[in-house]
């Protein structure tokens, strides 16, 4: 204890805590000014960290040189041990401390100023939004494995930054076929489809070999002068390290652009470290394929992606869809819970965009949805597919104001795409604003007039008023577009037709959209007209059992909400209850609101068929709390009329007419079913007659 006391008596004399307390000070001074300065001149964080590194060094060099050495007035001696008649000059030692006591006072107040004084907020430079297309690499290599795959990684690595969106590829192959049958969609295809789409940057790469090794260069240019805006290059020393220089690329490129994160910019490095080129060759393939509607053909290769590379999230992701398509449950079940372990392998965009996907299409969870959207669109405002999809989850939520101003913001940011233009002219028509469903329609076929959902306002409009020669124009146009818009007109006029009371003229006219169908393996659209034959069968009276085989045959090829809801409606219409009481078990089941809403619907039915007026109304009011859907408040008006409480029956079918243009397509797909209007009027006037009415 003794030699304790002493040696750090010894301290003291040889003056070392001073010393160190100096020492402290003016490196925290030094460091908080560096901190200030070093900015202004954009100088490497190195030099920062450097500075601190030395510091830490140099800590205990300067307590060793305090103890050896005395700084006094008259200059630097060697320290020597103490003896007993040694004395320390108080006034010397006086001095020393307030020096110390002065550079700690000075280190800590300028700490405290430059911590805690108000400052101006940091504005950050706002950039526009830019949008871009890449095109094919030219790849002089030979090897097929590259074809896609540096496209689909160029794309993910570009998009890291907020403020750049990707044209989606697949979508410019078509326009670009649509305006050259068979062109590619190299550096001049991609220009092309950049004009006609307002895109202002094509994005053109080249892959050489060189020995066992690789160089891959990517060059910026402008779309309308073709010129040149920046060009970089990267080498690979094999084919593994390929796509790790294509992120490289992408990293410059952002630069380029404007993006001042880039350095700090971390986030999904695995997409170009880890996942195998083969596994992301397959997966392109697999993505093209989907998009085109041959998912079972897809989903082979994104097994194939996943065998390869098990860690490979966006292949899941991809394999979970196209399975929930084909009815795959098992594989859905299998495939969703590894994508949700594996999101942090993606871009934060890519892991939004994801999981945006589960909650729309698998857990049908809209406000999951919007929350999810919602956060994407605010880190990337730049967005159109989050901005997009924002928009659809609020229509699909049935808030059609929300998805109408949504899609507004999508048209602003977007002006050139008639896609953008076409959702938010179908939200004004859902919303049964008719006038401004068509202005944005005519916006759409100016800038595509081979868009065939766009004549659908047109068609939603004239039957509102009971113009049915309009409609008719309307349906004949959307046929001149091409199959697609064909099929969807041939089930908008035989939809009209069973509107007007034309049951067998439906049938003749569902007969030949149901052969072009078939042709065209279109399932959905084939399955949608199989469901519709057999309604105009109900109406002209034909045998239960045809009908029934004819549900039945609709149903095996489509199990969605849109055909089984007509299914239901008519086995009640027919009697058998037992039929419609499953399927209203099976959509019961479900998490989405409107699915158990129409179960409810379907339940209240069969207790109205069995004249329980009273319980209907109960279930159907239910029913509305869960999902307020056009259909639901049409069939609680019927049920208010079989109870004889006329005035709410008013209420009702009030409601349902100023709400046709959801009517117009009630499953909410783009599908004509205004024939579900047809006795609304009439309902509507008995029922205020009834109400008036003394007796």
């Amino acid at each position: 204890m003794l030699g304790m006391k002493k040696f750090i008596k010894e301290l003291r004399r040889r003056q070392v805590f001073r010393a160190t307390g100096l020492y402290i000070g003016g490196v925290w001074i030094m460091l908080q000014v560096a901190e200030v300065i070093l900015p202004v001149y954009d100088t490497p964080d190195w030099v920062m960290r450097t500075m601190i590194t030395v510091a830490i060094i140099g800590a205990p060099i300067a307590i060793v040189l305090a103890w050896l050495f005395d700084v006094s007035a008259t200059g630097i001696h060697r320290e020597t041990a103490a003896d007993a008649t040694d004395t320390v000059h108080v006034s010397t030692s006086r001095k020393v401390d307030f020096i110390v006591i002065g550079v700690l006072l000075v280190a800590l107040s300028g700490s405290l100023f430059v911590n805690f004084s108000p400052r101006e907020p940091v504005i950050l430079e706002e950039l526009d939004p830019v949008t871009l297309l890449v095109a094919n690499f030219e790849n002089s290599t030979g090897e097929t494995v590259f074809e896609g795959a540096l496209e689909q990684a160029l794309t993910i690595g570009i998009e890291e930054s907020s403020f750049i969106t990707a044209f989606d590829r697949t979508t410019a192959d078509r326009i670009l076929n649509s305006i050259s049958e068979n062109a590619v969609l190299d550096g001049e295809g991609a220009r092309l489809v950049s004009a006609r789409e307002g895109i202002g940057i094509v994005l053109v790469g080249r892959l050489n070999a060189d020995g066992g090794k690789y160089e891959v260069a990517v060059a910026a240019v402008d779309t309308e002068s073709g010129e040149e805006l920046a060009r970089f290059s990267e080498r690979a020393n094999d084919k593994s390290e390929v796509l790790g220089a294509v992120g490289e690329l992408a990293r410059n490129l952002r630069e380029e652009l404007g993006d001042v994160n880039v350095d700090g910019s971390a986030d999904g490095e695995e997409t170009f470290t880890t996942i195998s080129l083969e596994a992301m060759h397959d997966y392109v393939r697999a993505q093209r394929l989907a998009r085109d509607g041959k998912d079972e053909q897809a989903l082979g290769l994104y097994q194939s992606a996943v065998a390869i590379d098990p860690q490979f999230g966006r292949a899941w992701s991809g394999l979970a869809v196209s399975a929930n398509k084909l009815g795959r449950t098992e594989l859905v079940d299998e495939a969703w819970p590894r994508v949700l372990k594996l999101l942090e392998g993606m871009t934060e965009r890519e892991r939004y965009r994801t999981a945006g996907v589960y909650y729309s299409l698998v857990a049908r969870n809209s406000q999951k949805a919007i929350e999810n959207y919602t956060k994407l669109v605010e880190k990337y405002p730049a967005d159109d597919a989050g901005h997009n999809n924002l928009a659809f989850s609020y229509f699909m939520a049935l808030k059609f104001d929300k998805a109408l101003e949504a899609g507004k913001k999508v048209v602003e940011i977007y002006p050139t795409r008639p896609m953008y233009h076409a959702n938010y002219s179908l939200y004004a028509m859902y919303a049964s604003d008719f006038e401004a469903a068509i202005a944005e329609a005519d916006k759409t076929l100016e800038l595509n007039p081979e868009y065939h959902k766009a004549y659908l306002p047109y068609a939603a409009a004239a039957l509102a008023k009971g113009n049915t020669d309009a409609a008719k124009a309307a349906y004949e146009k959307m046929a001149e577009t091409g199959a697609r818009g064909a099929s969807l007109a041939n089930t908008g006029m035989a939809d009209m037709l069973l509107w007007s009371g034309a049951a067998a003229a439906a049938e003749t006219v569902l007969l030949d959209g149901m052969k072009t169908d078939a042709a065209a393996a279109n399932k959905r659209a084939l399955a949608t007209k199989k469901m519709m034959r057999a309604y105009a069968w109900v109406q002209q009276g034909k045998d239960t059992a045809e009908i029934v085989a004819q549900i039945a045959e609709s149903l095996a090829m489509s199990s969605s909400t849109s055909n089984r809801v007509p299914a239901a409606l008519m086995y009640i219409d027919l009697g058998l209850n037992e039929q419609a009481a499953d399927i209203a078990a099976e959509l019961g089941g479900k998490l989405d609101l409107q699915q158990r809403a129409y179960a409810k619907m379907i339940e209240a039915l069969i207790l109205r068929s069995n004249e329980q007026y009273l319980a209907a109304i109960d279930l159907l009011q239910e029913a509305v709390t869960l999902a307020d859907v056009w259909l639901i408040r049409y069939h609680l008006g019927r049920a208010y009329v079989s109870a004889e409480h006329f005035t709410e029956a008013v209420s009702e079918f009030t409601m349902c007419k100023g709400r046709l243009g959801e009517a117009y397509s009630l499953f909410l797909d783009d599908t004509p079913t205004f024939r579900y209007t047809a006795g609304l009027d009439q309902l509507l006037s008995g029922a205020t007659e009834s109400m008036t009415s003394p007796f």
